[in-house]
């Protein structure tokens, strides 16, 4: 059976090796995983959590610039600043096999959970809305969020798993209460097709709604669903040392005030090099929504009453392509790796409100240090192939030398992502 173990983890390893890392890693490297394997996946598809059996892993959080942040504290001064959203998690694994010794591990099963963890489904949470004409926030403190995974492998390599994601907050005064709620439910498979062939799909249902109660009133928590779809194939390409990727996703969002759909399809590769890895990959997007500026009116009210819902609508559609890389290399030893990465958004964007219309071609971010940012580096380091820590570095150490050459700066590093293996 180990032949399968190795087909179904392997293949997509390939070029990846050892280096497990998190949210750092990909971000130093090309801003997302889609052409490559990183343990971020266990978030999208709980299948893989089948490929990091015993696994710690978390972040110390992420610190952007002060401009980001709306606030003028710098790194070196008297008000320091705390990173953001901080977490952890970990994933346990039983194996069934009687040659855990020999390396082969499935059948086993697996079960995982973090606490506090981003993700890009944090954007649609509930968190404000109009009530009649004026902007009422939903539960605005940090709302509670917990992943939880379960998953098992099979003795042909075939791994399967669920996923939950719930965020939730609450806030009330006096008679006014907000509840805001998110559930994020996902299905996912990993499965060896054949000989140097391997798929992944999930299936995801979301629920995003808010219960409003005004006084005397309720209304809101309907919770229309939302749904999403991914899959990605890992092809081997002995000829370059690695693996075409293939990847297709789909999402379409309801959420209070808000209706919005995403399509994303691309190719990419990743390669073995020398003391290191390297992967690209081109992707077309389109993203359409339209947001009710206005939301929900409490009813029968002389304020609400005159007020045209479609006169608070905004309507977008993006559509355009996404070329990104990454390229990561041992330096000096074996145990410090450095990496670079990046992406650049070119899309049209055509944008409705009232009688206002307009089109634009939009791209991401070239400066200012924010995540999707056009370029970023970082580092890594690996003790023993167990405990695996990955750093993503401040541009403007580079020309500053941190607080040396330039005077004070915001942040030497951004992000911070460790993970042990046991």
């Amino acid at each position: 059976m180990s032949n399968r173990i190795a087909l179904a983890s392997g293949i997509v390893l390939l070029g990846a090796g050892a280096a497990l890392a998190t949210n750092a890693r990909v971000e130093s490297m090309g801003k997302h995983a889609t052409y490559f394997m990183d343990d971020v996946s266990v978030w999208s598809n709980p299948a893989n959590a089948n490929l990091y059996p015993n696994y710690l892993l978390g972040e110390l959080g992420t610190l952007r610039n002060s401009t980001e942040d709306t606030t003028n504290y710098k790194g070196f001064s008297r008000y320091n600043r705390d990173p953001k959203d901080p977490w952890f998690g970990a994933i346990f694994a039983k194996s069934f096999s009687p040659d855990v010794a020999g390396g082969n591990r499935y059948p086993q099963a697996v079960i995982g959970g973090a606490f506090n963890r981003g993700s890009e489904w944090d954007a649609y949470f509930p968190r404000a809305i109009s009530l009649k004409g004026v902007a009422t926030p939903f539960a605005t403190e940090t709302p509670v969020k917990f992943d939880g995974l379960l998953g098992a492998a099979f003795g042909n390599g075939l791994l399967v798993g669920v996923g939950t994601r719930l965020a939730y907050g609450d806030s009330s005064s006096g008679n006014d209460q907000v509840t805001s709620v998110m559930s994020v439910n996902t299905i996912g498979v990993n499965a060896p097709l054949g000989q140097g062939v391997d798929l992944e799909a999930t299936a995801t249902v979301a629920f995003l709604d808010a219960k409003i109660k005004d006084g005397s009133t309720s209304y809101g928590g309907e919770f229309e669903p939302s749904f999403g779809a991914s899959a990605r194939t890992f092809i081997s390409a002995p000829q370059i040392f690695g693996v075409i990727v293939p990847a297709v996703s789909f999402r379409s969002i309801t959420a209070p005030g808000l209706e919005r759909t995403e399509f994303r399809i691309g190719s990419g590769a990743n390669v073995s090099l020398d003391r290191g890895f390297f992967w690209m990959g081109v992707d077309y997007f389109n993203n359409a929504f339209d947001q009710n500026l206005l939301g929900k009116t409490l009813p029968n009210t002389p304020s609400s009453a005159d007020i045209a819902i479609g006169d608070y609508v905004t309507s977008v559609t993006e559509n355009g392509l996404r070329v990104s890389f990454g390229i990561e290399r041992n330096i000096w030893t074996d145990w410090f790796v450095i990496r670079v990465g990046g992406q650049k958004v070119i899309a049209n964007r055509d944008y409705s409100k009232n009688t206002e219309d307009n089109s634009r071609i939009v791209t991401n971010p070239n400066g200012g240090d924010p995540e999707n940012d056009l370029v970023s580096f970082g580092f890594g380091l690996n003790i023993e192939d167990k405990l695996k820590v990955d750093a993503v570095m401040a541009k403007d150490i580079l020309y500053t030398g941190g607080a040396l050459l330039g005077g004070p700066t915001d942040h030497i590093l951004s992000r911070i992502s460790a993970s042990y293996s046991f």
